[in-house]
């Protein structure tokens, strides 16, 4: 049995309109419930509690990431499904990486379930890993004993060479003996039977650093900054032909003759030359971590609703300048705009925003005009066409100014910002912002019944002033 408190707890917040998860509550208590109905409070529902279990009463609210059924369905943290992406933009949906779902993660936050984005390196598979529209690109199927032929057939790196894409037992079976095993006249890198493969680089040495191409010995460690070769050509490392699109070390991969950056996001300048991360200019338009990308030399926030300082500058979400102008939620309906987190939907009974206010009763709804002959004022929805004959904003079956049955707000109150209403009459109430605020064609000191002689307006040259009986502003 649930201690006191705790029921008492769940009483104040059924009643004060909060979701309240109690799956263990024993049944037959004043919580329990088997249909809507059984629950006395307006807008409470009967929630599931699993099978065999009668429900208990609930206040739907919306989903967050806090370990609890806030909209009352039975499922705890089932945030409404919506798309997610965190790589580059450009890449979305391209080769093999996709789209995710919004998805709760540890700590409350809210992460991109199921996405893939791209790869830092492309991989002979199939797939276009690096989701830049080319399949396997670097690869050379004809010659590649990792990749001979197709991706993944592999050549016995002890007896066979990738020729003309198929695995063909060598004539030359040691490339690093000195000795012409097969007779043709020509020993170890010089016999093309030994092309691609490994090899010491000179005797007494203990890592295969070299590679035989081209009938000589070449370069094998890409990333070491050293000539291996037995004898010194003066190139080093990604210079070197053979170590094109091999890898220069951790982060770093040769890409026509020099070294590129491909994680950009370890803090490290990987290839040793221009910048650390984004400062590369190889790592322009790369993901720089999730929710975040590359972008003219630094990293930028792109993920503006996951409460999670993804560039690790300036702020999180709203608070990053790079989030103005951006999505702040992922079901949509709010926009970054000035720091702060914008509701831009204003009827969809959600608080988009997270800031506590749903729809009109957000300062932010204010005056949000729904072509429905309604708007937001004084903090929730009202009737602003008051001579249609018709109950717009649905408060009852309230009509316009009719006697006996008239809508509250046309007999007096407000139709928007410097508009008011008396008696189903607009009137302009500012008349120094250049604007027709009760929409009769008239504009501040021109509508000389509500913009009297003496009334604050704004000179053309945008200083004050007041309206004089013809109708200017001197």
């Amino acid at each position: 049995m649930k201690s006191f408190s705790s029921l008492f707890c769940c009483l104040v917040l059924a009643l004060s309109a909060a979701g309240c998860f109690v799956p263990e509550l024993p049944d037959d208590t004043l919580f329990s419930c088997d249909k809507p109905e059984d629950c006395a409070a307006e807008g409470v529902v009967c929630a599931p509690r699993g099978a065999g279990l009668r429900g208990y009463c609930c206040t739907p609210t919306d989903e967050v990431c806090n370990g609890q059924d806030d909209n009352c369905n039975g499922q705890l943290d089932d945030l409404a499904a919506a798309s997610c992406y965190t790589g580059p933009e450009a890449t979305r949906d391209v080769g093999g990486c996709k789209s995710g779902r919004a998805a709760c993660g540890a700590n409350g936050s809210i992460i991109c379930a199921g996405e893939v984005v791209p790869a830092a390196t492309e991989s002979c598979n199939g797939v276009d890993d690096d989701c830049d529209g080319e399949l396997d690109e670097g690869f050379n199927v004809q010659t590649d004993n990792a990749n001979c032929g197709r991706c993944g057939n592999r050549c016995n790196a002890l007896t066979e060479s990738c020729v003309d894409g198929a695995c063909k037992t060598r004539g030359e079976q040691l490339c690093e003996d000195d000795t012409d095993d097969d007779g043709d006249g020509a020993k170890d890198c010089a016999d093309s039977d030994c092309d691609l493969q490994t090899r010491l680089c000179k005797a007494g040495d203990t890592a295969k650093n070299c590679i035989c191409v081209d009938r000589t010995i070449g370069e094998a460690n890409c990333g070491d900054g050293i000539d291996n070769e037995p004898i010194p050509d003066g190139f080093i490392d990604c210079v070197e032909e053979e170590c094109t699109n091999k890898s220069c070390g951790t982060g770093c991969v040769c890409s026509n003759y020099v070294k590129k950056e491909i994680v950009c996001s370890d803090g490290i300048n990987n290839d040793g030359n221009e910048g650390i991360d984004c400062a590369d200019p190889d790592c322009a338009n790369q993901s720089c971590g999730t929710g975040c990308t590359c972008t003219g030399g630094k990293a930028v926030e792109t993920v503006c609703s996951d409460g999670i300082n993804n560039d690790g500058t300036e702020g999180i979400d709203c608070a990053d300048s790079d989030c103005n102008g951006k999505d702040c939620s992922v079901a949509g309906g709010c926009v970054c705009t000035g720091g702060t987190a914008k509701e831009t939907v204003c009827n969809d009974e959600l608080d988009n925003d997270g800031k506590g206010d749903v729809d009109c009763a957000d300062p932010d709804c204010n005056w949000t005009n729904f072509g429905d002959g309604t708007i937001c004022a004084g903090g929730k929805r009202v009737e602003v066409a008051c001579t249609d004959g018709r109950d717009n904003d649905g408060n009852g079956g309230k009509l316009d100014c009719v006697s006996g049955n008239a809508d509250p707000n046309c007999v007096n109150g407000l139709c928007g910002a410097g508009c008011s209403l008396s008696n189903c009459a607009r009137k302009e109430t500012i008349c120094n912002d250049r604007t027709d605020n009760d929409g009769d064609g008239q504009i501040d000191c021109a509508d000389r019944t509500d913009c009297p002689s003496g009334s604050a307006c704004t000179r053309t040259n945008g200083s004050a002033g007041t309206c004089q009986s013809n109708g200017s502003c001197n």
